[in-house]
């Protein structure tokens, strides 16, 4: 292991916070439950709104399917400050892990293709253009945001069996 990622385990670890975390009993359990939480909001709400712009689910108005948009964002900040907490207080395991890594590279492009999907896609949607009417692109973004979370949760569950 390198010198500053020693240096950031051995910083991290010496926190108050890492401490709470890890010498609560309550904590780290209710930590899990809110990231499940936030990751059911989040994959939860994407579901709906990826398979309408794919085409599914055709007599549900795209106006309707926007406000889980929302959800999905709720999930998302539940899920990073939980996960933060995660690496504050377990961060020998976390930083070390090519699971992890891999899950905040795939994270990271999904954060790329939700910035598209803002820019691009949902002006059509505020338009109350339907999904056939979409652009290819819509769709190519929808399958890759279902894809990118699924991975997402696949990667997770790797964490605590990859050392």
């Amino acid at each position: 292991m390198n010198n500053l990622l020693s240096w950031i385990i051995e910083t991290l670890n010496a926190t108050s916070l890492s401490h709470w975390v890890m010498n609560n009993a309550a904590v780290f359990p209710a930590l899990e439950m809110a990231h499940f939480l936030g990751l059911s909001l989040l994959f939860g709400s994407l579901l709906i709104v990826d398979l309408r712009i794919i085409g599914f689910a055709k007599a549900v108005p795209m106006r309707h399917v926007e406000a889980f948009v929302k959800w999905a964002i709720v999930g998302f900040a539940i899920n990073l400050i939980s996960g933060l907490l995660f690496v504050v207080g377990d961060s020998d395991r976390y930083l070390v892990n090519i699971a992890f890594w891999t899950k905040m590279g795939v994270i990271l492009l999904a954060g790329l293709n939700t910035f598209y999907f803002i820019r691009r896609i949902k002006p059509q949607l505020n338009l109350g253009i339907e999904s056939n009417q979409l652009t290819k692109g819509a769709h190519v973004v929808a399958w890759l945001s279902l894809i990118c979370w699924a991975l997402v949760i696949i990667l997770g569950r790797f964490i605590p069996y990859v050392e």
